[in-house]
């Protein structure tokens, strides 16, 4: 069974919610590894040069990448949700190589609280090397150049934070390759507030029944690490390698999201960044959210708040 529905981005911006709460409709099959990052082959290409070695990206096999969706049975929807697939240059068409007709799903969420969310993870599991948020985004230069590049990440540009941001580039190669009415943009901010209204859009667009309500619940409640030796030891890519060449990636998940982060971590209220860095960092992202607009035809600039930025500056 080939997938005909793709999740292809941001992270931290809902992904792992919506992969579920779809999963649980009649008429949907989603992966039960949520993040196979098949089509992402410039990310396996730039990790394997950076480590000299196959370090990450298991499904690069096209067979065992289907095998993911062996269960899907007669399911309308069968889909999965790789978060680097927007990101990614090749991923958009490789996709529509693999499944022209496939229904596409973006989630975008407001450029400096993405960041600020994104470094905050990276940290967590040990692939930014960098605490400091600010002084992480002027690394990039030096990444860039192969130098101040940290030993765990999975792939380097991955810590090309303004990269990360730039929307309306990464958008416009999937509409230059599907068709506008199987591209469905998803706010972050509208999904986190009203979680039914978006998801009942979302199954519209996906032509199921759109009366089915899942259990909602919060997913990737926000938790700070509570033992760093030993969640600095668990994520210790020797260790994260033994573990998957013992055991299946579906147990190694288990175990990560039922026993490390509920023993290691513990949930805390989100950090708040300071409203100077946000709005530096707004200045420096409105004309991206200005381009992002006129692409999608949705009113960004105001609903993110750009239209204030002069009156606080």
């Amino acid at each position: 069974m080939k997938p005909n529905l793709f999740i292809v981005g941001q992270p931290k911006s809902g992904t792992t919610a919506l992969h579920q709460f779809l999963g649980e409709h009649p008429e949907i099959f989603m992966s039960s590894i949520k993040e196979p990052h098949f089509f992402c082959s410039d990310f396996h290409l730039e990790s394997d040069r950076f480590y000299d070695s196959q370090r990450f990206f298991d499904f690069r096999n096209e067979s065992a990448y289907l095998e993911l969706f062996a269960k899907a049975g007669s399911a309308k929807i069968v889909g999965e949700s790789s978060t680097n697939y927007l990101y990614s240059q090749v991923a958009a068409e490789k996709i529509h190589n693999f499944n022209p007709d496939a229904r596409i799903i973006i989630i975008l969420r407001e450029p400096a609280k993405f960041l600020y969310s994104l470094h905050s993870h990276y940290v967590k599991f040990t692939e930014e090397n960098e605490p400091d948020f600010l002084t992480a985004l002027n690394l990039e230069t030096e990444r860039k150049q192969e130098k101040s590049t940290s030993p765990r990440v999975t792939s380097p540009s991955y810590l090309y934070y303004s990269q990360r941001v730039q929307y309306y580039q990464q958008v416009k190669r999937y509409y230059d390759r599907f068709k506008s009415e199987q591209i469905k943009v998803v706010i972050f901010e509208e999904f986190q507030s009203e979680n039914e209204r978006v998801y009942r859009e979302i199954l519209e667009f996906l032509g199921v029944d759109s009366s089915f309500i899942p259990k909602y619940k919060a997913v990737n409640v926000n938790k700070e690490v509570k033992f760093s030796a030993i969640n600095n030891l668990v994520n210790h890519p020797i260790v994260k390698n033994i573990s998957k060449n013992l055991l299946s990636q579906e147990f190694n998940e288990f175990v990560r999201d039922n026993i490390v982060e509920r023993f290691l971590w513990h949930q805390a209220p989100k950090a708040t960044m300071p409203e100077e860095i946000k709005t530096k960092l707004m200045q420096k992202y409105q004309p991206q959210v200005a381009q992002i607009s006129e692409l999608i035809g949705v009113d960004l600039v105001t609903k993110w708040e750009y239209d204030t930025l002069n009156v606080k500056c």
